[in-house]
């Protein structure tokens, strides 16, 4: 952060900064942003509009689909955007989160890129975001700043959710699931704790039956859209809070449609990859009760419970099961309920709790 402190007060046009998400990288690319746009000065308000993307001089942007596309997200929206005008600061700031996305096919959308984050407008800001670096071009890392986040220690983890109130076993177990990622243990000792405990429970007293292989399907289905339950009331809050913000700031009409424009789109994109994550988080807490079946007691992540008897090889092979299901989800746009269906029926059949 201290190094972000100095960039704003002499800045470059183009920044990439490196993390996992949940190392901070997220939370200090809006700070930095709001740095940029407001100064040192700004006040609480302002620095909280930026917090919660709500200020129209920094624009976010994610990908549409599995990737940033040439036309729909690059040419029809980035570079357009980076071309306009303050609305209200001196300086406008793009931030493209998972900038790794870029990739697509052939590279075609950095390329297309290119001459934006390497000569944007004299007023505007790249700041792109990934925790893939090496996934974009030399020539597109060579044209950033780049800045790099380190995954959070145990100790660090320990302490941030006994702050939110989160301590002792359930703190524990969050920190052994999360990574080193802050905003998995917040999700994980919190409102995802139901889904990790679905996906988990799927892997005991499965027989093999295709009766049992669609419930158990149907069942991590079922959680996955209960987790995306408190995310719609939050969009929907969110909505109300821009109308009387552009009610109160008084802006104009083609401004306040752009902001209403953009809040639909991101929030279209949330719901996506909140349902994408949550799919994600699902397949993780099968790989980590697999590992922990090959690994030693004192290595184990799911310390809540006890290890399956499964044989090493089948082991190996729902571990393999859940890979396959992580990479269709990530590169292409499968059905749901035939990858989870697909997934549960890989996975090794009875698989009992040891004693211990």
């Amino acid at each position: 952060m201290a190094l972000l402190q100095r960039a704003a007060e002499n800045p470059v046009h183009s920044y990439l900064l490196v993390g996992p998400r949940g190392s901070g990288v997220d939370e200090a690319a809006r700070a930095f942003a709001g740095a940029l746009v407001l100064g040192a000065e700004a006040e609480a308000e302002a620095r909280d509009r930026v917090r919660r993307g709500r200020h129209p001089d920094v624009v976010e942007f994610e990908p549409q689909g599995a990737s940033y596309s040439v036309k729909d997200d690059v040419r029809d929206r980035i570079i357009p955007t980076a071309f306009q005008s303050p609305v209200e600061a001196d300086r406008r700031v793009l931030i493209l989160w998972e900038a790794e996305r870029l990739r697509g096919q052939r590279d075609e959308a950095q390329h297309a890129l290119l001459k934006t984050i390497e000569e944007p407008p004299p007023r505007t800001h790249m700041l792109l975001v990934t925790d893939a670096p090496d996934d974009l071009l030399a020539t597109v890392r060579s044209r950033c700043q780049r800045i790099d986040f380190s995954p959070l220690g145990d100790d660090d983890l320990r302490a941030a959710l006994a702050e939110s109130g989160v301590s002792g076993d359930q703190a524990e177990l969050a920190v052994r699931l999360s990574g080193g990622r802050l905003d998995r243990a917040r999700d994980l000792s919190g409102s995802r704790a139901s889904l990790r405990d679905a996906f988990v429970g799927a892997t005991v007293g499965l027989d093999g039956s295709g009766s049992v292989v669609l419930r158990v399907a149907d069942e991590c289905g079922a959680a996955v859209d209960a987790d995306l339950a408190s995310l719609r009331a939050e969009l929907e809050e969110e909505e109300a809070e821009l109308e009387a913000e552009i009610e109160r700031a008084g802006y104009p009409d083609r401004t306040a449609g752009a902001m209403r424009k953009r809040l639909v789109g991101a929030h279209k994109r949330r719901e996506r990859r909140r349902r994408t994550d949550a799919l994600i988080e699902g397949i993780t807490a099968l790989e980590s009760v697999y590992r922990d079946a090959l690994a030693p007691d004192s290595e184990r992540r799911n310390v809540d419970r006890s290890a399956l008897r499964v044989s090493p090889r089948d082991a190996s092979e729902s571990l393999d099961a859940c890979r396959v299901a992580r990479t269709a989800l990530v590169d292409h746009n499968p059905n749901e309920a035939l990858l989870l269906e697909r997934l549960v029926l890989h996975l090794a059949t009875g698989a009992e709790p040891s004693d211990g």
